[in-house]
């Protein structure tokens, strides 16, 4: 028994060890950083999994924001402040770094009770940002701002594109109901305790009909990730 379990754990290993070096063209100096970073606390309760990958969201998220700042202050030398936070927001919109995570392949990789997977999304991205917290410990700030700037946002997010877009999505809806004549409501259906804090779960109705569902850290966002999705729904 023991032999097949030192087996798997060491098929695991290589295989996140080609990931990381296929994906990012990058070989870890510390693996065990990158199996705490995709190690949700659902799965920690194991006694042979010491930590889950918390506290290297927090550090992830810190460092993504300055990466970010830093590249969009280069990028655009004439844009207001005000523009490039939001235009930072947005790229670090929850639902962009769960859909982000999923593009890049670490969901295939994420350690995970399979009820808590299926409750909150969140955790896709909360495991991109712990990513990010490893590789800055593992190899630095220059080489983790190298792969995300190189690797991810030129491969998958096109920024002059997301600074076009009008993201003001909850007024998109209330004009269209205007115009319309129909009545929008937002109602915060669940709150859950997530990563020790609480999310909210908010649904958007059209005429009494679901439409969209949301969530976010605040109910605000909730509700602009819910018109979000409904407007793409809506073809708005």
């Amino acid at each position: 028994m023991g032999f097949n379990f030192s087996s798997k754990k060491q098929k695991e290993i290589k295989n996140l060890k080609l990931y990381l070096k296929n994906s990012f063209g990058f070989s870890p100096k510390k693996i065990e950083l990158y199996q705490q970073a995709f190690t949700h606390k659902s799965a920690a309760n194991d006694k042979l999994i010491r930590e889950d990958n918390e506290r290297l969201e927090f550090l992830g998220d810190a460092v993504l924001s300055t990466i970010i700042a830093e590249y969009l202050y280069k990028k655009y030398p004439l844009a207001s402040e005000g523009f490039l936070t939001e235009l930072r927001s947005r790229i670090l919109n929850r639902n962009q770094l769960n859909k982000l995570s999923r593009k890049i392949g670490i969901d295939v990789f994420i350690n995970s009770n399979e009820q808590d997977f299926n409750i909150c999304e969140s955790l896709l991205g909360n495991a991109l940002e712990a990513f990010i917290g490893a590789l800055y410990l593992d190899r630095g700030y220059k080489l983790t701002k190298k792969i995300f700037i190189e690797k991810i946002i030129n491969n998958y997010i096109n920024i002059d594109l997301l600074a076009s877009i009008d993201s003001n999505y909850k007024g998109k809806i209330l004009a269209w109901s205007q115009k319309v004549k129909n009545k929008i409501e937002y109602k915060v259906t669940k709150e859950i305790l997530f990563n020790k804090r609480k999310q909210y779960i908010v649904q958007l109705f059209v005429n009494g009909q679901f439409i969209a569902e949301g969530y976010d850290y605040n109910i605000k966002g909730a509700e602009q990730n819910a018109a979000m999705l409904a407007c793409e729904k809506l073809e708005l």
